[in-house]
């Protein structure tokens, strides 16, 4: 049966359990030595492991920045920018307001949605 006046605070944060030192390690080592798992590959060093999380990363960010452009040149159809580009007749703001003029109200939205989310415009 336990003291109803037993305190805590006598006690501190001492604990009676004690370990020799290299404990844990050595039997970590015995441990993985029975089971048979036997450490195959070295392990990364760090300036490794950021070059490639580097290299994954631009890999992962140009793919994504060159799938659009891929999807739209396969598409087969002909938008704007491209005739305003491949029209050399008109120059200036006639070109542009021309291309503006050809855009359906979709497109003038999708554009008018970018612009305000561009960091660089605002």
């Amino acid at each position: 049966m336990m003291k109803a006046d037993f305190d805590f605070d006598e006690i501190g944060k001492r604990t009676p359990y004690r370990t020799p030192n290299g404990f844990f390690e050595e039997a970590q080592r015995q441990v993985m030595e029975r089971v048979g798992i036997h450490r195959r590959y070295p392990r990364l060093s760090r300036l490794k492991l950021v070059v490639l999380t580097a290299l994954a990363t631009a890999a992962i960010v140009s793919g994504l920045m060159l799938v659009p452009m891929v999807l739209q040149g396969t598409s087969g159809q002909d938008d704007g920018a491209t005739r305003m580009l491949a029209d050399e007749g008109t120059q200036g703001t006639d070109a542009s307001d021309a291309w503006i003029q050809s855009l359906s109200d979709e497109q003038l939205s999708e554009l008018l949605s970018l612009s305000d989310n561009d960091l660089f415009l605002n």
